[in-house]
């Protein structure tokens, strides 16, 4: 399934024992939906207040179950933070993380010298005035398969820290719920990498950091030589990819 979620009414996407998640949102009601246990298994971790309007999750569905009626019903019990646009059925080889070729994802600041209100939960307010120019010069570093370590959360388990960049696309425009968004796409995400390179960036349009500082930490590959990380509430997972010619039943929710 592709569904939607507004991340600031969750800790996250994974099940925690102190609070509401997406996943245990969605699990609950499936129960409720086919009588029964269901694990539901998602492309990958968001972090707490981090939104989704495309995530892709799979699980293994009773024999001959609705799945328009499924949808329905789930929209029924998960409104108003879950949104979920599609289900349909896929190859028993699909796994929504295992089988994913890459993800975008787009952080949303608001750089403005007064607060947003109405998207106050989906974006970062950045009150001084960001020098966009430097902010991409700085990314061009990051493009490319390299050891992310300094862009990864201390606590990330990830086995390996390699991953492919594929572009940072920056863009300035006046928006009800931003003004200015970097948009990434890579071949998987550590924890918390967006959001890291998403906050060093921003250190260098604020002046903070000169542009080659970002390169620096890359070379660097130690925590402590990226900037801080931003806030969750500005980051949205946008899609996930597939190999269209290994699944094409999810062009219809994924797109091409």
């Amino acid at each position: 399934m592709v569904l939607a979620y507004d991340g600031s009414a969750f800790q996250g996407w994974q099940l925690q024992p102190h609070g509401p998640t997406v996943q245990g949102r969605l699990e609950e009601a499936l129960a409720v939906l086919t009588r029964g246990f269901v694990r539901v298994h998602g492309s990958g971790r968001t972090d707490a207040g981090v939104h989704a309007l495309a995530q892709v999750a799979h699980f293994a569905a009773p024999a001959g179950l609705d799945l328009a009626r499924l949808r329905t019903g789930l929209n029924a019990l998960a409104v108003p933070a879950i949104s979920v646009h599609g289900i349909v059925p896929v190859s028993p080889a699909f796994h929504a993380r295992h089988s994913a070729r890459g993800k975008v994802y787009r952080y949303h600041v608001f750089n403005r010298p007064y607060p947003a209100v109405f998207a106050r939960q989906r974006c970062w307010w950045v009150r001084a005035p960001l020098d966009a120019a430097a902010m991409r010069a700085g990314a061009e570093a990051l493009v490319g398969e390299h050891d992310f370590s300094a862009f990864r959360a201390r606590e990330c388990a990830a086995r390996s820290p390699v991953r492919e960049v594929r572009r940072i696309a920056i863009e300035e425009r006046e928006r009800s719920d931003s003004t200015l968004r970097i948009e990434i796409e890579a071949s998987g995400f550590l924890q918390h990498m967006a959001r890291i390179i998403s906050g060093t960036l921003v250190a260098v349009g604020l002046g903070r950091l000169p542009p080659e500082a970002v390169g620096a930490a890359l070379a660097a590959r130690r925590r402590a030589a990226a900037d801080a990380t931003a806030p969750g509430r500005g980051l949205h997972l946008v899609r996930v990819l597939y190999d269209p010619a290994e699944f094409p039943e999810l062009a219809a929710l994924t797109g091409p």
